[in-house]
């Protein structure tokens, strides 16, 4: 008995699967093995189709039809073609993970945001090209996509470059356009997180799920599930789960996690009911009519993948399988929620070890530079903040500058200043910065750098500096950061720690 085979009266089991797992062996085995539908993790969302280099090197050509490419997502339909395993697709409009040069005009982030009527083109333009690739190269693949996520956030919608752009009304336009292109019977969903809190149950039904249900262009509701062990209280959930599906919506549960940082025995066996707990709450939802379950996705394969680590900052161990695809009590459990338990075998993988090496990264993946993107983040956020310490007291500053040089993060500051000084008494710093729905944090040492050619560099690429500093005088400072971690988090969706100088990331 697996779990595929369990639950196939009632729902579709999935798993997400990142680009490590896919180049895995024995990953793909456990997941054939066990999970009837999967989702790429990552690397089918915006950031991943929009062609960043073909749209700014002609961005007359491809004002109102953004240029696509599909090498990041080509291995997991290959994966799912050659498995016969169903995906999901996820996911078609965000506020994250879009690139902010798709908003400008020009795609030019200099230039101002673009109008609405140009938004609009490139937004069914860049939803028909994907979902036409997908379908005519890979057809019956895709079984669903989530074609709007995180649109509500504070009360009202979300204040997105979406919103700004398109209007209160792109989440409707955005399903207009899926409806038109998708192939028959691809179901078309609404995923968001938190999603058992009233307040935003409520608006999800209001401003979205029933307006689209009327309009005949929504097929569900996706119910993100990133859990705590005491949030939500079991009972809201259930009344959410209710709720949505009164509207006569499908339900998926689409990224479900438990977040536990205590690996220990007795703590596991609380994970183990908590779950059981859930999916009886979902099985019987199914079985009496109340909600049409038909699909529950856990947000990453093995604890050791599993995005919470980075998000939440500590260790955890929030999901059914950890190590060498070894199960934990957490799986048998979720299984004796449909099975009596001594009808369950005990699941003992023994994949060879040459089976858990990643074979088959891309190059450019692996050549991915943490680096530039961080730069980059920091450059498009204009202003951040630093944090040092003066003595036993914090202090925190706002900087705006960021540049590399000679292969190494650089600001600039004056050396009569107090952060200067505190940087030399302690130079342990951290940076905070914001932008579009996520946050950076990097935690490192500056070092200060002398060299006429840096401050040279740095000066040339802040021209408007000059005023202030000099490569001459001996006041202007350069400090680049040294044994630095990265962070990039947002509410629900994936984050990822990493060294500033270290391999590819996971974000």
């Amino acid at each position: 008995m697996n779990l595929k085979t369990a639950f196939a009266p009632y729902f579709k089991v999935g798993v997400a699967m990142s680009r490590w797992n896919i180049h895995t062996k024995a990953h793909c085995e456990l997941m054939k093995e066990q999970f009837s539908s999967f989702t790429a993790e990552n690397d089918m969302k915006p950031m991943y189709y929009l062609d960043d280099e073909a749209c700014k090197k002609d961005p007359a050509k491809y004002d109102l039809a953004p240029a696509l490419k599909f090498d990041n997502a080509i291995p997991y339909l290959e994966l799912a073609k050659a498995t016969g395993v169903a995906m999901r697709g996820h996911t078609l409009v965000w506020h994250n993970q879009t690139p902010k040069w798709f908003f400008y005009r020009n795609y030019n982030e200099n230039a101002g945001l673009a109008t609405r009527k140009t938004m609009l083109a490139r937004l069914e333009s860049y939803i028909q090209g994907v979902l036409n690739f997908v379908q005519t190269n890979y057809p019956g693949i895709i079984y669903a996509w989530d074609v709007v996520n995180e649109a509500i956030d504070d009360e009202d919608f979300r204040q997105s470059l979406w919103l700004r752009t398109v209007g209160r009304d792109f989440v409707e336009k955005a399903f207009t356009f899926a409806r038109k292109y998708a192939a028959p019977g691809v179901a078309l969903f609404y995923n968001d997180y938190e999603t058992a809190l009233d307040w935003k149950r409520d608006l999800i039904i209001e401003y979205i799920l029933e307006p689209l249900k009327e309009k005949g262009l929504i097929d569900g509701m996706g119910m993100q599930s990133h859990l705590l062990m005491d949030h939500p209280d079991f009972n809201n959930y259930k009344k959410a789960l209710e709720m949505y599906g009164a509207l006569g919506l499908q339900i998926h549960v689409t990224e479900l996690d438990m977040h536990n940082a205590d690996p220990s025995d007795e703590s596991m066996h609380a994970l183990a009911m908590r779950y059981q707990e859930l999916f009886k709450i979902l099985v019987e939802a199914k079985k009496s009519g109340k909600a049409n379950v038909t699909s529950v996705t856990f947000w990453n394969l093995l604890d050791e993948n599993s995005w919470l680590s980075g998000f939440r900052r500590e260790t955890s161990y929030p999901l059914l399988f950890h190590g060498k695809c070894e199960p934990k009590e957490a799986y048998y459990k979720v299984l004796e929620a449909v099975v009596d338990p001594k009808d369950i075998d005990v699941f003992a993988p023994n994949y060879p070890e040459e089976d858990f090496q990643v074979v088959g990264m891309e190059t450019e993946h692996r050549s991915f530079n943490p680096m530039q993107m961080i730069c980059g983040f920091l450059k498009d956020c204009g202003t951040y903040y630093l944090a040092t310490v003066d003595g036993n007291k914090a202090r925190v500053r706002p900087f705006g500058t960021a540049e590399i040089i000679d292969g190494k993060l650089f600001m600039i500051t004056s050396k009569q200043k107090d952060v200067s000084k505190q940087i030399q008494a302690n130079p342990n710093v951290e940076i905070c910065a914001y932008g579009e729905g996520r946050w950076l944090r990097l935690a490192g040492k500056l070092v200060r750098d002398e060299r006429r050619e840096v401050k040279a560099a740095m000066l040339e690429a802040y021209p408007n500096l000059r005023g202030m500093y000099s490569e001459d005088d001996e006041n202007t400072e350069l400090l680049y950061f040294t044994d630095a971690t990265a962070t990039f988090s947002s509410f629900g969706g994936p984050s990822r720690s990493f060294k500033l100088d270290g391999e590819v990331p996971q974000i």
